[in-house]
């Protein structure tokens, strides 16, 4: 199963975490979902625009890059071990992470929220 990011914009409308902590976000996430590209662009802490690729030379501050099955995993009502967090996934070499680090860093808690948004509705 494929992430359903173009239904992102619509599940993230409205989520209380998520106005709270990325209230002053803005940045622009490139997701690689094994063979597909996204680009998520997040302004104030909404999401502006989901974007499916091809992309041609995007602006990004962040990549997420898994395999279809690890993401499919991760969003999992119940995620198996090693793929239940972001940087549980890196550890495990199921995820490669690039760009602004610092970032990532300081709105940590918004996007692990974004991605979790995407399990069933009764895991959340």
């Amino acid at each position: 199963m494929a992430l359903p990011l173009d239904r992102l914009r619509q599940i993230s409308r409205g989520d209380k975490h998520l106005a709270r902590f990325g209230r002053d976000f803005a940045c622009a996430i490139l997701v690689g979902d094994g063979d597909d590209d996204w680009l998520i662009e997040i302004d104030k802490g909404e999401v502006a625009r989901v974007t499916k690729g091809p992309l041609i030379m995007p602006r990004t501050d962040i990549t997420l890059r898994a395999s279809t099955e690890a993401w499919s995993k991760h969003i999992e009502a119940v995620p198996p071990p090693g793929y239940h967090d972001l940087f549980a996934m890196r550890r495990f070499r199921h995820i490669r992470i690039e760009g602004d680090t610092k970032l990532l860093a300081s709105y940590l808690f918004y996007i692990k929220r974004l991605f979790a948004l995407l399990r069933p509705v009764e895991a959340r």
